[in-house]
């Protein structure tokens, strides 16, 4: 069976799905790269697996921090009166101060990181789509407007999220909204991309 789309322009509603693909293949490749690290993150991130868990840890983290900045400014502004007499309690304040800003600071997903990304890759595949583009996922590999764009055994795993399959041959990337295909449904074609990538 072919499965068929017809590519749209892409919605800027998008971009954070994008991004979210991004961030993930970015994950998949660090673990292939660094095991060992990953294995040790998965370990802490384990001991945290409930929402109510997170949310303490994050007052608990902020909580910390406006301690660290109050004692930093109390430590900091004596020491910059008098820096020669009072030079420990200088730097000991600066870098608690600074140390307390950046716990109370929220910090950014792994996909907020990608956004600006998810932009620019938006912006370069609108560029390029074109009303009577068709590309065609068959047995033979992929095809767009009947020629050779991808083959499955350069394809890397591909990356479903609610509505886009993003995949990528280390070389193009194929950004395809699940409502722009016209042949097949959405779980029939991860299922086919699957068994293409374990051949």
């Amino acid at each position: 069976m072919d499965f068929i789309f017809k590519p749209e322009k892409l919605g800027e509603n998008l971009s954070y799905e994008i991004s979210e693909a991004i961030a993930k293949r970015t994950e998949t490749f660090s673990r292939k790269k660094f095991p060992g690290l990953w294995e040790k993150t998965d370990r802490l991130n384990a001991r945290n697996l409930s929402e109510d868990a997170l949310r303490r840890r994050i007052r608990f983290r902020r909580f910390n921090g406006i301690i660290c900045i109050a004692l930093g400014i109390f430590l900091f502004v004596p020491g910059l009166l008098k820096p020669d007499e009072l030079f420990v309690p200088l730097v000991v304040g600066a870098a608690a101060t600074i140390f307390g800003i950046s716990a109370v600071i929220p910090r950014k997903t792994d996909a907020e990181k990608f956004e600006k990304k998810a932009k620019k890759l938006i912006k370069a595949i609108n560029s390029s789509v074109k009303p009577e583009d068709t590309v065609v996922f068959n047995n033979d590999g992929v095809f767009e407007n009947g020629v050779l764009l991808m083959e499955y055994e350069n394809l890397e795993p591909i990356i479903e999220t609610r509505n886009i399959f993003f995949i990528c041959d280390g070389i193009k990337i194929l950004l395809l909204r699940k409502c722009d295909l016209v042949s097949g449904n959405p779980e029939e074609f991860a299922e086919f991309i699957k068994n293409k990538n374990e051949i």
